[in-house]
C-alpha cells in the first residue's frame, strides 16, 4: 500500500509511480536515496524543499507538509516517540519543525537537532534558514557536541563522496584530529598534526599534502562523527 507522498508522486508523474522518485530527485537536485528516505518517513524535507515541491505539484505548501505528517513535528505537538539511542548512525531519526528552528539550548530534552547545511556559510558558525537542507535529531550524548552536519561534497566541490560529517565548531587547531579549516577563504577537510609551530595537513586517508604556519590556517570545526549514506 502506497502512502500519501507516493500517491502524490504517482499523480505528478502522470499516473506512474515507477521512476517518480528519481524524477523528483533530479528536479530538486538531491540524491534518490534522500527522496526514498522521505517516502519511507525516515526523514522529512526542509522548508526549502517543501516550497519547491509545492511549485512542482501545483499545491499549497501546507498541503505538501501534510504528505509527511507522520514524520513531521509541528510547534503545538511533540514526537510520539523520543529517540533514546542512536540505533543506526546511517539512519538517525529526523524531525522537521514547521514554524521555528529547533533550539540547541533545550536542556529539558535528551535529544539535539542538528542542521544539515548546503555548504559552509560565510558567517560560520552562524547560519540562516536558507542554509539548512534538513534537520536531523539524535541523542545529545551521541552528538558529541556537534552543531552542524555537512556533506563532503558541500565542503570540497570536487568530491563525489556520500560521506557526512558531524562538526563541532572550534576556534583553535586540534592536535591529531580531522578538522574543517579555511585556507585563503577556501574550506577544507584535513587531518592536523602540530610540531614546532607548524601544522602538517593530511587527507582523511592519511596522505600528507602540505605544512603551513598555524597563522595561515583558520580553524572552523572538529569532526566528531562520520557517516556514509546508503
Amino acid at each position: 500500500m502506497i502512502n500519501k507522498f507516493e500517491k502524490q508522486l504517482e499523480k505528478w508523474n502522470k499516473g506512474i509511480l515507477r521512476g517518480a522518485q528519481a524524477k523528483l530527485a533530479k528536479s530538486l537536485n538531491v540524491s534518490t536515496a534522500t527522496v526514498a528516505l522521505w517516502a519511507t518517513g525516515k526523514r522529512s524535507p526542509s522548508k526549502g524543499y517543501i516550497a519547491q515541491m509545492a511549485q512542482l505539484f501545483g499545491l499549497d505548501s501546507y498541503d505538501v507538509m501534510r504528505l509527511f505528517q507522520s514524520a513531521t513535528t509541528y510547534p503545538d505537538a511533540q514526537p510520539t516517540k523520543q529517540t533514546s539511542a542512536l540505533r543506526d548512525a546511517q539512519d538517525p531519526s529526523f524531525t522537521y519543525t514547521a514554524d521555528k528552528q529547533p533550539s540547541f539550548s533545550d536542556t529539558a530534552s535528551n535529544s539535539v537537532h542538528i542542521a544539515l547545511l548546503g555548504g559552509v556559510p560565510p558567517s560560520w558558525p552562524e547560519y540562516t534558514e536558507e542554509d539548512v537542507c534538513e534537520w536531523w535529531t539524535l541523542p545529545r550524548s551521541a552528538a558529541k557536541g556537534a552543531k552542524v552536519l555537512l556533506k563532503k561534497q558541500a565542503i570540497e566541490k570536487s568530491s563525489s563522496s556520500e560521506e557526512l560529517y558531524f562538526i563541532k565548531p572550534v576556534t583553535s587547531i586540534c592536535e591529531n584530529a580531522l578538522m574543517l579549516i579555511s585556507i585563503g577563504g577556501t574550506p577544507l577537510l584535513r587531518k592536523t598534526y602540530i610540531q614546532n609551530g607548524l601544522v602538517s595537513l593530511y587527507t582523511a586517508e592519511g596522505q600528507l599534502l602540505q605544512t603551513l604556519p598555524s597563522h595561515e590556517i583558520i580553524p572552523l570545526g572538529e569532526v566528531v562523527m562520520k557517516v556514509t549514506l546508503p
